[in-house]
């Protein structure tokens, strides 16, 4: 049996700005590094024998302090990790671009999945190159355990994908927040989850 654990990067500076990231990069806060930290420490004893991340600074930053904590000489970064691409989106604000953009929104808060940022990625897209990746990760790393460290869109479509459901249910999973921890075990291809969208190492340190 194959652990997967599936984690966001801590809190950025466009975060709090409430600008659109996806393929662009703002740096961790200081919030946001003690996060990781605290996740790191929380991971310590799960026996992680590989770590990926996307190759976006903040997301590898993350990834870092997981690898210092648990003691792996390694980390190995891939695009398929990478945020849902918002294309001419990024780094507006959000509200200016729901301000501009009312229709687009109309469509984005209810249905998602149908929408195409101008320029960039669709859900089915992104959803397909981070599950592929997942799966070859899976194949090449049987009856271990492997952290993969990503994005909130991102991530979310793919616990959404391993719990089976479609990208248009992607709602009834849980929000990813800043550094949320999933655990999922993998047995063929059954997907088991043990820990879903938590948060809880946040609330100790």
């Amino acid at each position: 049996m194959t652990r997967i654990i599936l984690t966001r990067h801590g809190q950025t500076l466009w975060n709090i700005e409430g600008r659109v990231q996806g393929s662009l990069d703002s740096p961790l806060t200081e919030t946001g590094l003690l996060q990781a930290r605290s996740l790191a420490l929380r991971l310590k004893d799960e026996r992680i024998s590989h770590i990926y991340s996307s190759d976006s600074l903040r997301a590898v930053n993350t990834a870092e302090e997981i690898r210092r904590e648990i003691g792996l000489e390694t980390l190995t970064l891939n695009t398929a990790l990478r945020e849902f691409s918002f294309g001419e989106w990024e780094g507006c604000r959000w509200q200016d671009l729901r301000n501009n953009n009312p229709e687009i929104f109309k469509i984005w808060d209810s249905e998602p999945h149908l929408v195409t940022t101008p320029g960039g990625e669709n859900m089915e897209l992104v959803t397909k190159r981070a599950w592929d990746f997942a799966q070859q990760i899976i194949q090449a790393h049987k009856d271990e355990t492997i952290c993969l460290v990503t994005h909130g869109v991102t991530l979310k479509l793919l616990i959404t994908k391993a719990l089976g459901y479609g990208v248009h249910e992607w709602a009834k999973t849980p929000w990813q927040h800043n550094t949320a921890l999933n655990i999922l075990e993998v047995e063929e291809d059954q997907w088991n989850p043990l820990i879903l969208g938590d948060c809880q190492h946040l609330n100790e340190s």
